[in-house]
């Protein structure tokens, strides 16, 4: 064996011992424990003044409907979720979905008064609006995913009644790479 080759053998050994003393370390360190999420909600607007109540405009067509009691007092509250997303004509049961379409969630109390808790443009995605588990008042928190082509993001809205919301960002993720389009709902 040469000089060069023996060089080259003994650099290989140099950088795999190297290589695996940084492995070993990496799988030795302690992992912080995840962060707890509550702690670090942030209060938000989910209401974006360029995309006002749309309620009984045309296009409207995507509905989604619920009741909960939201606040608590024992009357059920009325959970409206829409999207600005027009029937097929060819079929009643598909959408018309662009790149991307406004979306809104809309209370109604049980005396009829109305609050527009999200409306927001959502690009390549869509919206999920959950109702969360009951709270010791007896009300229900709403969760929204909100699931674009660059991010996730999730809400929590506390409806205390009619024009009295708070809505705190448990969650915002960007997505670098996806395997696919989002899907829609």
């Amino acid at each position: 064996m040469n000089r060069q080759q023996l060089i080259c053998l003994m650099s290989g050994w140099i950088l795999a011992g190297i290589l695996g003393l940084m492995l070993w370390a990496g799988y030795r360190q302690d992992f912080a424990a995840p962060p707890n999420l509550p702690d670090q909600a942030v209060i938000v607007s989910l209401v974006d003044p360029n995309y006002p109540a749309a309620e009984g405009e045309p296009g409207w067509d995507y509905r989604q409907e619920v009741e909960a009691d939201l606040n608590g007092d024992g009357a059920l509250e009325h959970i409206l979720v829409t999207a600005r997303a027009e029937r097929s004509p060819a079929n009643p049961n598909e959408y018309l979905w662009d790149d991307g379409q406004p979306w809104q969630v809309l209370v109604t109390s049980s005396k009829g008064e109305k609050t527009l808790v999200y409306s927001r443009w959502v690009q390549i995605g869509q919206l999920r609006v959950l109702v969360g588990e009951p709270e010791e008042s007896g009300g229900h928190h709403l969760i929204i995913l909100e699931l674009t082509g660059a991010n996730v993001s999730m809400y929590e809205v506390e409806y205390r009644g009619p024009g009295q919301v708070t809505a705190k960002r448990l969650l915002e993720m960007p997505i670098v790479n996806q395997a696919g389009p989002a899907l829609l709902p």
